[in-house]
């Protein structure tokens, strides 16, 4: 293997490497790693020389993290269930926001009533009602973006990582939630 081959893959290897181990200097000696076990091989009967280098730095990126033997905390399904239940949160919402769409004009109401609190399909709510099937849809969409605005304007919502809710919060300040008692 030429210097001029050298230097014209060490820097994409690198970053390569680089991008898969979180320590810069561990990064580096993979790299030379790399480059030591290339050179022990027998490259003159490779085809594809970057790729058979790539291949290289793959299983040596693989044989690090299995002498590092990086474990993950494996956390209990039951850690939580005190402080956080998403069924319980998801439930006590489901009343709040299903007093929130008695506030959305009529003709978005029944739609989201049918298809976000009693899980109608929408192609059968569209049977249902007479309508154009992406009629329904569109009406849907723009139906929970105004429930979203109604209840963010009353309630701070948090979610995890996924999306899923945390946990909620009524805001002090919303006078839908102070006249009806929604939350």
């Amino acid at each position: 293997m030429k210097e001029s081959q050298i230097q014209e893959l060490y820097n994409p290897l690198f970053l390569y490497v680089r991008k898969r181990i979180n320590n810069q200097e561990d990064a580096e000696d993979l790299t030379q790693e790399v480059f030591l076990k290339l050179s022990k091989s027998d490259s003159d009967k490779v085809d594809s020389l970057k790729s058979w280098v790539y291949t290289i730095a793959k299983n040596t990126i693989t044989d690090y993290y299995r002498k590092k033997k990086l474990q993950t905390e494996v956390i209990e399904d039951n850690t939580f269930v005190d402080e956080y239940n998403e069924n319980n949160v998801v439930e006590e919402l489901g009343g709040c926001i299903a007093a929130y769409l008695d506030k959305l004009p009529d003709d978005y109401r029944e739609l989201m009533k049918l298809s976000e609190i009693e899980g109608v399909p929408q192609k059968e709510i569209a049977k249902q009602l007479g309508l154009n099937y992406v009629t329904v849809r569109s009406k849907i969409q723009r139906g929970r973006k105004k429930l979203k605005n109604i209840f963010s304007d009353c309630c701070t919502v948090s979610q995890g990582g996924k999306g899923s809710i945390m946990s909620y919060e009524e805001k002090s300040n919303c006078s839908s939630n102070a006249d009806d008692g929604v939350c």
